[in-house]
Parts: C-alpha cells; sequence; structure tokens
C-alpha cells in the first residue's frame, strides 16, 4: 500500500499542475509550510520556502484574472503549453526522491504525459466554451478549474490512496474524451481559417460547389444509381450522424436523389446514404462559423457543418434556409 500512496501524490500532483500549476504549487508549498501533511519527500520541502510560496501565490492570482477573460485566457493556455507539462515533470522527479536515475527518468515521463494530458484538455474544453454566445459559462467553468485545482492538490497530499485511484479514473476518461475534444477543436479552428479566409480573399462563393477528391469520386460512383445528378459536393463536419465520430470531418454530397456523406473510420472510407424520399423537412441553420444542414427524417436527423461561405451555394430545391 506503501508504493500505492506515493503514486497516487506522485501522479496526482502532476495531474493538476496540467490544470493549474501555480495552486499547486503553492498548495503544496503552504501544506508542508504549517505542517498541514506529513510523510512527503523531503525533497518537496523547497517548495515551502517562503519566496516559492510568494512567486506561486502572485502568478496564481494573476492566472485567476486573466482565465476570466476571454481571449486572453486562450493566449495564457497557449503559452503555458509547454510550462505545466514540464511543471508537472519536475513535481513528479521531486517526489520520485533520491532514487535511480532510471527510476527519475520514468517519473519524468509520467509527470509529464499526466500534466499534459490534463493541460490539453483544459485548453480544449476552454475553446469549446468560448463559442458559446455568453460569457458566465466560460467564467463559471474557470471558477469550477481553479476550486478543482486547490480540492486536488490537496486530496493528493492529504489522501494519497484515493487519489491514486481517482487519477487513474481522470486519465481514462482524458483517454477517452481526447479524440472527441481534437476533433471538435480541430473543426473549429479550420471553420476559423476558412470564415478569415473568406471575408480577406478574392474567392466567390456564389456559383455550386462540386469539390470531390478521387477517393470521394470513386466511392460514390459505387452507390450512384443510373442518371443521378449531383447539385454539390463539398468538405463538411458530422455534428450528428448516425454512426459517425461526432465532429469528424466529412464529404457531403448532395444529388437529386439523396445526401450521401464519405467519411474515415478505423483507417478505411465508408458511405451514408439518406434517399431524399425520406427527408420529411431540410433546413440550413446560421452559425458563428458554421452553417449547420439538418436533414429530418423518420430516425434520428441528420446534422452536417458546412462553412458559411459555401453554405450560401447550397441548392435551392433541397433547403428552406436563411443563412447571413
Amino acid at each position: 500500500m506503501e508504493i500505492i500512496a506515493k503514486l497516487g501524490s506522485l501522479m496526482g500532483l502532476s495531474f493538476i499542475c496540467g490544470v493549474n500549476l501555480y495552486a499547486t504549487v503553492a498548495v503544496v508549498g503552504l501544506c508542508l509550510k504549517h505542517g498541514l501533511v506529513q510523510g512527503l519527500p523531503p525533497e518537496l520541502s523547497v517548495l515551502a520556502n517562503d519566496a516559492v510560496i510568494a512567486v506561486a501565490l502572485f502568478l496564481y492570482v494573476v492566472e485567476f484574472v486573466i482565465d476570466k477573460i476571454q481571449g486572453l485566457d486562450t493566449l495564457w493556455d497557449t503559452l503555458h503549453t509547454i510550462i505545466r507539462p514540464l511543471g508537472g515533470a519536475l513535481m513528479a522527479v521531486l517526489q520520485a526522491g533520491e532514487g535511480s536515475p532510471a527510476l527519475e527518468v520514468i517519473a519524468f515521463m509520467i509527470g509529464a504525459s499526466l500534466a499534459s494530458a490534463a493541460h490539453l484538455t483544459k485548453a480544449g474544453t476552454r475553446l469549446l466554451v468560448q463559442a458559446s454566445p455568453e460569457p458566465f459559462s466560460n467564467m463559471a467553468l474557470s471558477v469550477g478549474e481553479d476550486v478543482f485545482a486547490v480540492a486536488y492538490s490537496y486530496l493528493s497530499l492529504a489522501y494519497p490512496r484515493w487519489t491514486f485511484f481517482c487519477t487513474l479514473v481522470l486519465a481514462a476518461a482524458v483517454a477517452v474524451f481526447l479524440p472527441f475534444l481534437f476533433r471538435a477543436v480541430s473543426m473549429g479552428m479550420r471553420a476559423l481559417g476558412h470564415r478569415l479566409v473568406s471575408a480577406f480573399g478574392t474567392r466567390s462563393f456564389e456559383s455550386p460547389v462540386m469539390a470531390m477528391t478521387c477517393a470521394v469520386e470513386s466511392a460514390y460512383d459505387t452507390v450512384r444509381e443510373d442518371g443521378e445528378e449531383i447539385l454539390w459536393a463539398g468538405k463538411a463536419f458530422a455534428v450528428r450522424l448516425p454512426g459517425v465520430p461526432r465532429y469528424a470531418a466529412v464529404h457531403m454530397i448532395l444529388s437529386d436523389r439523396a445526401v450521401t456523406v464519405f467519411f474515415h473510420r478505423f483507417f478505411q472510407g465508408r458511405l451514408k446514404r439518406l434517399y431524399r424520399a425520406d427527408v420529411t423537412r431540410a433546413v440550413v441553420y446560421p452559425g458563428k462559423l458554421l452553417a449547420v444542414c439538418a436533414f429530418y427524417n423518420a430516425g434520428t436527423p441528420w446534422t452536417v457543418g458546412v462553412y458559411r461561405a459555401l453554405a450560401r451555394t447550397l441548392p435551392a430545391r433541397w433547403f428552406s434556409r436563411n443563412v447571413s
């Protein structure tokens, strides 16, 4: 059980460094200075130094303020993409104590990995929340992160055995959530880039889009019916498509008979097809970065995100819409 306690403290503090490094250092330093916890490696005593605690508290206050301001919090997270994982790695090395060089290297890698996973999850989640038109969700999430950082830092010191299992659960959750988060952030960044290009570029989007790669066209030819006319084809994103990972990049093809979606799953190209006769209503909803095409049918509605500039070229015979 002793090894579990040591691993719990090491993993817990490293993980929470990826959320808020300065709060973690301040909590550990204050707990050591005032004797709130016992049995920690003597190497951690450096964090109980008054200067270290003062700097950590000052930087925590700075982060507390910046983290509540949209835009600045993203810049702050970007600047800490290296700082937080490095802080988590150093925290793990300090807790490894006077072990062998191999043990220190292992601790460094574990600490850096856990802190990196927590940081990426935090930064990506904040980007998604910022898409909300109101500012309160972003502020509420920031306050929640502050409370979680302080509480989990103390939990890692006072109850390391519990923290060991909690951190394993959190790491597993992050591993499951990160692919979804990566797709969502990638979609948002690509949509933002496309909007900037369309706003400041010279390209016109008044003509119907007919963009298909060789792989998409070859796959589509296997399901295309005789005499089927393609009205529109272009890049899109799966907002809600049965059997397709959410926010995955797809290729949508609208014909006079069906809507067909090409996507990759498990490194293989796949097709989904919804016939127009089965669609009761098709609507385009405008959005900040993406317009959302909704195809209502007897089952689960298909919703696909399309770049705003390209949404203006969608065929009128399919949609009732108002895209601005």
